[in-house]
Order: C-alpha cells, then structure tokens, then sequence
C-alpha cells in the first residue's frame, strides 16, 4: 500500500505520503477513541445508582480469531478475572463437540440410559430433542439444594430430573428450557468418547481459549460476585459450569460460530426438528439461539444466561463477537436493553 502512495504523490513521495499515512492514522484513533468514551460513558451511566461497590459490567468486542479482543470494564469487574459464563458458553460448545463427534443426532439415548433402570420413554427422545430443548425432560434447577455446601454432580442432577419422573410432554413437540438436557449431553459425550468433558473442552477449545474450564471454587473472581455464592459451584453442571476469561469467552463463541457444524447448529428448528422459517426474536437452534433482526442490526446467533446472581450474553452479529458479563442481578431485560445499546454504538463506530 505504501508503495502506491508513492506512486500516487510522485516526486514529493516519501513526505506527502508520510503525511497522508499519518493522517489516516490520526482520523482512525480518533474514532476509536471517540467510540471507547461513548461506551465508557454508557457503563458507568448504568452504574451511577449504585453504592455498595458490588455492582460491575463488562462488555467486548471480537471481530475475528486474528484480532485482539476489545474489553471494557466499570465497577467492581475486571477483564483479567474468571468470569462464571453460564449456559452461552457451555452450551453451544458441547452441540458443536456433539457434531464434531459424529454422534447420529436421530439416534435416540435409550442406548445410554435404558429404560429399565427408570429413564422415561429414553426410546423416544433423540439427541436431536436434547440439543433443541424439546425432549419433555425437567429442568434439574428447580429441584436441587441452593445451598454453596450443596454438591451437586451432573449424575445427580439427571436422576433428580430425569430417572423415574413424568415428561412435561412428549418428546418433538414443545420446546421448555431445560438444564437438564445438557447434563445428558455431556455424560453421552464422557461414554461414547471415555473421555470426561474437562478433557474434552482441553482437545477441542484448548488452543483458542486455554482459560476456559470447570468451575473449582478457586477462581480468580470479580469482587462484586457475592461471596458465599447462593449455591454450590459444581451445581450448573456441564451445561454452565464453565469460568474463564472474557476474552476467551469471545474467541470461544467466534470459534464456533466459524466452524463449518455451525451450519447445521443454526438452520433454525422448530421443536419436531423440521426446519422453521428462520424469522423471529426467538429462533431455536442446536444448543444455540438467534434473532433474524437483532438490535436492528440483522441475522445473529444470540445466548442469554442467567445465573441468578449475575447475568450474561454473547452474541454474533455482522461478523463481530459481542460479550457482556454484570458481576451483580442487573436482571435479564436490563441486561438486553443495555447490551443492545452497546452492540449499536460499537458498529456505529466502526461505520464513521
């Protein structure tokens, strides 16, 4: 490119296109600058109420595998800190180890939990159901200790759920948010590979986000998370117990929305598997879900998380990987509004 300023100023090259390289660069700091403030200002106005000191909000950008990571922090949050990322991250990572494992989707999971040892109509419930949140199964949450000396394993949180209980309804043709469904996956994951899912994560992610991992209770945690966390941290199981930072959380959900399974994880489903419209706010996907016009920015693949305590969200929108992590309840729908705020300032941004 410098070459062709050259040719382009003659004579008077080298210091006309000095000059020249230097003003583009001047133009592109100010607009970042410009765009850094504006979502600076945004964070602590959302903040300003507070005064327990607890409250923190964080918020990234990624705009590929390549890039560095865009992070901003206000309050009690930091971007260096082990981030508890709930269902966003977990979830659409053990649909992608599902495909990458070539395990039959339409296969149905009586192959590994049998129905003579209590596991209800297993022999109608596919992996395919599990991914999609339409296998009638119980959400676990509701019935397990909220108590931080309450372990509860993923196996614990099948049988609580699972073994020897009702549907909710038949599997394909409603869809219910279930937690459970995951803890499934993850142990079909651990039998058919005989590898545990820590491993797992460490095979497929380990090079594209090495601080991701199980939840120990020893991480590196943003002061404002509130300490005793309500219930233990092995509760969430496979499907959010996952810390790590914030900018791996960015350039994990950038990994796999890159990967070539993503395609058949975001044809967008209705509960029965066939093929929805693909238009919506809700669109269902395997392990994944979208908004055919999110923040009205268009066709994105979109995660909310709830950890009661705090809140979380990733989202793929215009070839960019957003993140925003509260380290106290900002609550679900003020966490939306603000993040879609903030998704629309930062490509603004990048349009000036």
């Amino acid at each position: 490119m410098t070459q062709r300023i050259f040719h382009a100023f003659g004579t008077k090259a080298p210091k006309a296109a000095l000059s020249a390289i230097l003003a583009v660069a001047l133009c592109l700091a100010g607009r970042e600058a410009r765009a850094q403030d504006s979502i600076t200002s945004e964070l602590r106005r959302i903040l300003e109420p507070d005064s327990t000191g607890r409250t923190g909000i964080l918020f990234g950008r990624l705009d590929s595998l390549h890039a560095t990571p865009r992070i901003w922090t206000e309050g009690a949050i930091d971007q260096a800190n082990d981030l508890r990322l709930g269902c966003p991250t977990s979830k659409p990572a053990l649909a992608l180890i599902t495909l990458r494992e070539k395990l039959d989707l339409n296969a149905t999971i009586d192959r590994w939990f049998p129905e003579e040892q209590g596991y209800t109509h297993a022999h109608k419930i596919t992996l395919q159901n599990l991914l999609l949140n339409s296998s009638g199964i119980r959400d676990f949450v509701p019935l397990i200790p909220i108590h931080p000396d309450s372990a509860v394993t993923p196996a614990n949180s099948i049988d609580r759920a699972y073994c020897h209980q009702t549907l909710l309804f038949p599997p394909g043709t409603r869809f219910d948010y279930s937690n459970t469904n995951f803890s499934i996956v993850g142990r079909i994951l651990e039998l058919q590979t005989k590898k545990s899912i820590s491993e797992l994560f460490r095979e497929y992610f380990g090079p594209v986000a090495p601080t991701i991992r199980l939840d120990d209770g020893k991480g590196d945690y943003p002061k404002g998370y509130v300490n005793p966390w309500p219930y233990h941290w092995s509760s969430p199981g496979f499907g959010g117990s996952f810390i790590g930072s914030a900018a791996d959380a960015l350039r994990l959900f950038t990994y796999i929305n890159s990967q070539t399974e993503f395609f058949v994880m975001t044809h967008w489903y209705k509960p029965d598997g066939s093929y929805s419209s693909g238009r919506g706010d809700h669109l269902l996907g395997l392990g994944v879900f979208g908004a055919s016009n999110f923040a009205g920015q268009g066709l994105a693949s979109v995660y909310e998380g709830d950890m009661g305590p705090c809140q979380m969200i990733l989202a793929h929108v215009k070839g960019s990987t957003f993140c925003i992590y509260s380290s106290h309840n900002l609550g679900r729908s003020e966490l939306r509004k603000v993040f879609e705020r903030l998704v629309t300032m930062s490509l603004q941004s990048s349009k000036e």
